[in-house]
């Protein structure tokens, strides 16, 4: 996704994007779709969207990820609630979030790594 923000220009890149990885049960990738173009402080992902795209493509597991322009790594208080409202609207569905990461120029922040999404919870172990 980095690579795809630095082809994009100026004013695309000073704005927040959402995307969806849609995964089979053998993680292969279905598709990867920007779902929300924010701006630069946020991008407001509408859980409709994300699993419109997964239900459609017959995706049994997702990953999300967007990009924070200055803010760091660090998710905020926002991307954890978003994050926590795609899992349990996932478990519904019986679509697995695998992973939430907030990616910059400069690396990478994993939801899964750091432990703010436990595998259990999720609908694994």
């Amino acid at each position: 996704m980095r690579s795809i923000l630095l082809r994009e220009d100026e004013n695309s890149r000073r704005k927040e994007h959402f995307w969806v990885v849609g995964l089979r049960s053998d993680n292969r990738i279905l598709y990867i779709e920007l779902v929300s173009l924010g701006n630069a402080s946020s991008a407001v992902a509408d859980p409709l969207d994300v699993y419109q795209l997964a239900v459609v493509n017959k995706s049994s597991r997702i990953m999300v990820v967007h990009n924070h322009i200055d803010a760091g790594l660090k998710p905020s208080e926002s991307d954890k609630t978003t994050t926590q409202n795609l899992i349990e609207g996932g478990k519904l569905l019986n679509i697995q979030v695998l992973d939430h990461l907030i990616i910059s120029e400069d690396g990478y922040f994993s939801f899964l790594e750091e432990g703010l999404i436990e595998m259990e919870e999720n609908g694994e172990g």
